[in-house]
Formats: C-alpha cells, sequence, structure tokens
C-alpha cells in the first residue's frame, strides 16, 4: 500500500488517495499504461494518457463527471472525472456489470500525483521530502490502443520499462503539398462530446502578421537572455516547410510541452500543442448529435462551403456571448486556459503578450493521416518544452517519475531528428 497526494492545477481537487495493486505482494514501481486511444485524445486534448489504480477516492466535491453520473451503464462503462474549475483531468472510473453484483474500479491520472506519504505511525504521516533515496514511483509497462493514431502518435519515443519500444510508424505523406481535396483545405478538430468544434485553415497572408517571442521550444527560456528570446528579427517561427523537397509555408509548428502548469491543467505528464494564429481558427456550432453521440470514429469533415457558412472566427469574447462552448481558467495572471466544461478536453492556450498566436490541443484534430496530422504540422524535435521542470512542484519518486517520463520522450524526440539527418535544421 502507498498513500500519495495529488492535486490540479488550481488546488480544488488536492487530496490523499491510496495506490492500488492486484498483487499487494508485488514490489517497485506502478506499472501503468500509456493509452492512445480516440476516447483519450478527444476527451483530454493530448495525445496519450496513464492513470494508476487506487482505492476509492476520499472526495469528488468540485469534479464533473463524463459521462454524466445519471447515464446508467448496461455492460461495460467508464467515467472521467475533472475539474470543474481548471479542467484538469483527476480520476477515471470503471463499471463492470455482471449477472450478480457491479465491479468497480477507481484510477487517478498520473500527472496529478505531486508526493508520496511516507507513514510514521498509525496516526501520522508526512509527505516525501524529495530525497533521492525515494524510489521511482511509477513506471509505463505497455503503450495500448496505439492502432487508432494510424502514426503511433508519440509511441515511437517513449521507450517502455526494460528498454522496449513499439516500431515506429512514419508518415509518408508530409512532402505532398495542400491541394484541392478539401481534406488539404481544411483540418476539423473537436472535443470527445462534439461540444466544443472548430476547424483550421492552411497558412496565408494573415498568418505572417502577429509578432510573437520564441516558444520555449526553440529558445529555452531558463538558459537564454531576454533579448533573443524576444525574436528581435520578428521571425515567423510558427510556420513550417511542407517538406525538405517543398520550402513552402503550408504547416504549423507543434511540439510537447511538460510545464507543472500544464500537467496540472491536463492531469498527464505531456502536453502537445500546435501554434496556430487566430485568423486560420474558425469555430462551428455544437454537433446537434454531441449529447448522445457514442461512436469512436470521427465523421469525416463537411465540404468547405458547408463548413465556413456557420463559422465563427475564433474571437474569444464573441464566442461567450454567444453560445459559450467553452470555460476560461487563467492559469497566472494574463494567461488563459480554455477547456471543454462538458468532457474536460483540453482545447486552447494564449496570453495577452501574444494574443494572435494560439496553442491548440493536438489530440483533439481530426487528421486522416494519423494523430500527429504530418500534412499539417512540423514537429519540433530538438527539446521538449519546458523539459527542465518536467519535476517542478512534485517531491521523491513522483519527482523522479516526471524527469524520467519526459527525458525518455526527449532522447526518443532527439533520436527521431538524427535517423531523419536534421539535426540543427
Amino acid at each position: 500500500m502507498s498513500k500519495v497526494v495529488i492535486s490540479c492545477l488550481c488546488s480544488a481537487a488536492k487530496q490523499t488517495v491510496v495506490l492500488s495493486r492486484t498483487n499487494e505482494s508485488t514490489s517497485g514501481p506502478w506499472g501503468v499504461d500509456l493509452c492512445h486511444c480516440y476516447d483519450c485524445r478527444h476527451s483530454s486534448g493530448l495525445l496519450c494518457v496513464s492513470y494508476a489504480p487506487i482505492r476509492v477516492p476520499p472526495s469528488l466535491n468540485g469534479l464533473v463527471a463524463y459521462p454524466d453520473e445519471s447515464a446508467q451503464p448496461s455492460t461495460t462503462a467508464s467515467q472521467r472525472y475533472f475539474c470543474s474549475t481548471c479542467g484538469c483531468h483527476v480520476f477515471r472510473y470503471y463499471s463492470t456489470v455482471g449477472d450478480e453484483e457491479i465491479g468497480k474500479s477507481w484510477e487517478v491520472a498520473t500527472g496529478t500525483i505531486i508526493a508520496q506519504v511516507s507513514v510514521v505511525d498509525d496516526d501520522k504521516s508526512v509527505e516525501g521530502d524529495g530525497g533521492e533515496e525515494e524510489s521511482l514511483l511509477l513506471r509505463y509497462a505497455r503503450h495500448v490502443n496505439t492502432d487508432s493514431t494510424k502514426d503511433g502518435g508519440l509511441s515511437p519515443f517513449i521507450r517502455l520499462a526494460g528498454g522496449t519500444e513499439p516500431s515506429k510508424k512514419r508518415s509518408q505523406v508530409i512532402n505532398q503539398s495542400g491541394g484541392g481535396d478539401s481534406k488539404d483545405i481544411i483540418l476539423e478538430a473537436h472535443c470527445r462530446c462534439k461540444t466544443v468544434r472548430f476547424y483550421i485553415t492552411r497558412p496565408d497572408a494573415s498568418s505572417r502578421l502577429p509578432r510573437s517571442p520564441f516558444s520555449d521550444l526553440i529558445v529555452p527560456t531558463a538558459t537564454s537572455p531576454r533579448e533573443i528570446i524576444d525574436n528581435p528579427r520578428d521571425e515567423k517561427w510558427w510556420l513550417r516547410p511542407q517538406g525538405r523537397d517543398n520550402p513552402d509555408l503550408t504547416r504549423y509548428m507543434a511540439g510537447t510541452c511538460a510545464c507543472r502548469s500544464c500537467r496540472l491543467a491536463a492531469g498527464f505528464e505531456v502536453q502537445a500543442w500546435a501554434f496556430v494564429p487566430r485568423s486560420n481558427i474558425f469555430f462551428l456550432p455544437p454537433a446537434a448529435s454531441s449529447s448522445s453521440s457514442s461512436s469512436s470514429t470521427h465523421p469525416p469533415p463537411p465540404p468547405p462551403s458547408d463548413i465556413s457558412s456557420h463559422a465563427l472566427p475564433l474571437d474569444f469574447p464573441t464566442l461567450q456571448q454567444t453560445y459559450s462552448p467553452l470555460r476560461t481558467y487563467e492559469s497566472s495572471p494574463g494567461v488563459f486556459r480554455e477547456f471543454c466544461p462538458r468532457c474536460g478536453a483540453s482545447v486552447f492556450w494564449h496570453d495577452r503578450w501574444r494574443p494572435d498566436v494560439v496553442d491548440v490541443s493536438v489530440g483533439l484534430l481530426a487528421a486522416d493521416e494519423g494523430a500527429r496530422a504530418e500534412r499539417w504540422l512540423d514537429w519540433w524535435r530538438g527539446r521538449v518544452s519546458f523539459q527542465e521542470d518536467a519535476g517542478d512542484g512534485r517531491v521523491g519518486g513522483a519527482a523522479r517519475w516526471g524527469r524520467n517520463v519526459v527525458g525518455t520522450l526527449a532522447e526518443g524526440l532527439r533520436g527521431w531528428e538524427e535517423e531523419d539527418g536534421m539535426v540543427g535544421r
């Protein structure tokens, strides 16, 4: 038995839970699966998620269940619980209905674990102090449901326990330029419940108008001078070529982030963002079937003419005044995160210093070529954004786990870059 302290970004869900093993005599780090399925991607906004098994949590106060708790499971049901204030995914619950009884299983999102509790005696316990003597708390045991990604998602770049990893599925379509096919003109995106639906267009003249400091992906904030971070030459770093053989700027930059705020706002260790000008994002009304949708396969996007007649340009105040499909959390002064209030999917990150380039959660994208959407996105492989902060806000074995996950991902991405002969591009 091991007690851990968990928290969301706003701390409303902070509490102590008990990790649970099927075999209580087993020792060592808890093995957890890294899931890449459609439901996990579109309900979180991330490319993959991981949960650790726990006993019944002491409190669900302030958490929203999706699907709604009024839903009665018929065979096997899963509910996800996320914070109504900051959107962090906290728990997942399985209910298996058999002939005689209902089996119940609770799990906690691994990114919410901030400390392991050391038991002093029967009446007292303290949080671990972060000493290096504390063992690794968790480990990735398996990648699951990678087939639904088509391209493997992030799975090729996160090594499993024991050094094994899945074969690398690489997209073969990234050098094709956008053409007359509607799938090349727009890229639809949606959360799991389809309350939040929008689409992205290819870069155009308006995409070059914003000014923005460099992302931490390109220029590390912790070690770079302010005058370099500020991008004095006004480089349009978010616009990327279609491929080595096609220099046209028809894609957007994408990358991974490991900062404390992204982890605690999502509930998981690795967030994936695409950097898209606000002028290239258009909102759609909620799908008519969103309240009852249970399909795990996204429908093909309608023709661009049908979409454009109902679309709204991405203007956050206007959206709030119309049908309010988003809930906003100000994670620090001037920094805003949007999520779906019904299923909890992370949607956008933006701030008042860079208002016209928006971070879009990649897990929401519905690209035919795969979860990495490589016809549309050029992935930065040189580093994980804020990788130096992977253990920030965590102590002991939880901090070691966070650093291990992010270090493994950074190493995998660098290996991918070296394999393509693109170091220092």
